[in-house]
């Protein structure tokens, strides 16, 4: 342990060009005194308690990243801890590690060497493969730890170098969900005669006598849902999916559209975390026979942080209830139009719906397809204290209290369609309905376009010219559809490329156009691709990104609607009038590096 705090470790960084001999000097005249300024950061506290220093005393990778150095060169970067372990890593030939939580079993991070003896020794088992356990250190030097490990564990052990940061945060965070799920199980677990009795039915569990409830207060069940909200919200989940199986129970994040399995629980812990959600919920706790809905609202960080929204489902499945919890993150439900991914001319066609005084303007797209993310973005963006906008939901997706915003209740009839009948005596500006879904509330929707109101609402179709023919399926009149609808918009979402592992590589025209793509001749065409990294879990993806179809109505498509023209005759004529087609969006963004070929033909397969 004592290597970093050595003259052969400065002697390193010097020869991996990450610091000069200037540098170095600079080093050795301020590190007593950056010393003691660190010991003094923290209070007197133990160098174990603070955030990253250890054994008592900073080593020079603290002071160095204290002093805020850059590494020499033409191009000078920041010198990050990750930098000089990696530059350890090259000259002793012990391999880097950057760990990634969502790979990582808890098991084996917890189970494998004591919590006192990993985070004394910054130690942290990540995996076992062949009989071999490797281990993730902070210390180059720490052999001597690492042969205890292999004396209590009887097993190889193979040491990975990898960061102080990250080995600190993931014992915190593993080893207080595992404290906490535990505990859980000795108490909802036992083996005794009173313990609840699986019987596989489809539909509950039967006790053969009364045996402890779940109390509301548990500690331990509370830290464990804590731990599951808070997490999914740092790696950026939409959703989270919380499983029963036979023997277990299976917890799921979505990330980026796609399902990551992230724990495999107890199942005795299975129940009592349902029945924390529910209750959290508002949901019949003793109800496990039926679906139930529900929604709960969270705060992040200090007094005055952020919120967020979720929307959680619960139905009886095979092995006990599954539930299922939305994540809806205002960081991500609003955002400036300009970031969803417009090209400059659907932009300038939206923003002319946007600017109307009155009319109805329609967004279309399969479940997911982020038309919830466009359409609460376009009433943020046009919402001034001079106008009122009214939205009906079903059920309200993020509260805001921007919009006037009513739920749908059907048990009530409290319906789409009922609402807008008395909505007009509210003097809105803005309507907003959630969702058009039969004729009374089509038609209920034109009159308050008719009677000069700005109307946004959302439709089930494949494309964007589609929306005409929905509406006469629906049984508007076409005269109606013409002289209300100001244009419609289409979406999906494609994943983007990770900006931190992208690359480019070479596809011939040839293959892009039998694929659909417009592209002429069979020159080579640059794209890009993601490699796979730690930030993006070896996906090649980070983040997604909107493409769109966007056509306004025109005189000549409000002609083709009179004469109930079919759909290859109005998707002709919007295509003529400068109507850009989803596959077509896609390819644009496939040029521009940022998304690829597969993103774009899964998501407009059928376009």
């Amino acid at each position: 342990m004592a290597f970093l705090n050595s003259d052969e470790f400065l002697d390193l960084l010097i020869q991996q060009r990450l610091l000069s001999l200037r540098q170095r000097q600079f080093i050795e005249q301020n590190r007593e005194k950056q010393s003691h300024k660190l010991l003094r950061q923290f209070g007197g506290r133990r160098y174990d308690d603070a955030p990253r220093h250890h054994k008592g005393f900073p080593d020079l990778i603290d002071i160095i990243l204290s002093l805020g150095m850059q590494s020499p060169g033409p191009n000078p970067l920041p010198i990050t801890e990750e930098m000089m372990l990696q530059a350890v890593s090259r000259a002793l030939k012990i391999p880097f590690k950057k760990l990634d939580p969502l790979k990582l079993e808890m098991e084996v991070v917890t189970r494998t060497i004591p919590k006192n003896f990993a985070i004394r020794h910054l130690l942290l088992p990540f995996a076992l493969k062949d009989g071999v356990l490797q281990v993730a250190t902070y210390f180059p030097d720490n052999q001597l730890a690492l042969e205890d490990v292999e004396r209590v564990t009887q097993v190889k052990v193979m040491p990975y170098l990898t960061t102080k940061e990250d080995i600190k945060k993931i014992l915190a965070e593993f080893f207080g969900f595992q404290r906490s799920i535990s505990a859980a199980e000795s108490q909802f677990g036992a083996t005794d005669s009173n313990a609840p009795i699986d019987i596989g039915n489809l539909e509950q569990y039967v006790r053969l006598a009364t045996t402890q409830e779940l109390s509301s207060s548990d500690q331990h069940i509370k830290a464990a849902v804590n731990h599951l909200f808070s997490y999914a919200l740092e790696q950026r989940a939409s959703d989270i999916h919380i499983e029963p199986k036979r023997d277990a129970c299976m917890v799921r994040y979505r990330i980026d559209g796609v399902l990551h399995t992230i724990y495999n629980l107890p199942k005795a812990v299975h129940a009592a975390i349902t029945s924390r959600i529910k209750g959290l919920a508002r949901l019949d706790i003793a109800e496990k026979r039926r679906p139930q809905d529900g929604r709960i609202k969270i705060g992040r960080g200090e007094e005055g942080g952020l919120e967020a929204e979720i929307r959680v489902s619960t139905v009886p499945v095979a092995f006990g209830e599954k539930t299922v919890l939305r994540i809806l993150n205002p960081e991500v439900i609003f955002q400036h139009l300009d970031d969803l991914g417009f090209s400059r001319r659907d932009r300038v066609v939206y923003n002319s719906f946007m600017a109307s005084s009155h009319g109805l303007v329609f967004v279309t797209g399969p479940t997911g397809s982020g038309k919830s993310t466009t359409l609460y973005s376009t009433l943020k963006q046009i919402a001034t204290p001079e106008k009122n906008i009214i939205t009906v939901e079903d059920p309200v997706e993020m509260v805001h209290e921007e919009f006037n915003q009513i739920a749908v209740q059907s048990q009530i009839d409290v319906t789409f369609s009922n609402i807008l009948r008395n909505i007009l005596r509210q003097d809105p500006d803005i309507i907003m309905i959630g969702e058009i879904r039969d004729q009374e509330t089509a038609t209920q929707a034109v009159q308050a376009a008719l009677t000069g109101h700005l109307v946004f609402s959302t439709l089930h179709t494949n494309d964007a010219v589609s929306t005409i023919l929905r509406l006469e399926d629906l049984g508007l009149e076409p005269f109606l559809i013409a002289s209300t609808m100001l244009g419609a918009l289409a979406q999906r979402l494609v994943r983007r490329v990770c900006p931190h592992c992208a690359e480019t590589y070479m596809m011939d025209g040839e293959s892009l156009a039998k694929l659909g793509f417009p592209v002429s001749g069979k020159e080579g065409v640059e794209l890009a691709q993601g490699k796979g990294c730690q930030q993006c879990r070896n996906t090649g993806y980070l983040g997604r990104m909107g493409i769109f179809e966007v056509f306004p109505m025109s005189a000549q498509m409000k002609k083709l609607i009179a004469t109930r023209a079919n759909d290859t005759e109005l998707r002709q004529v919007a295509i003529r009038e400068g109507m850009t087609t989803l596959r077509e969006d896609a390819w644009r963004k496939v040029q521009a590096g940022q998304t690829t070929v597969e993103e774009a033909l899964r998501v407009t397969s059928e376009n």
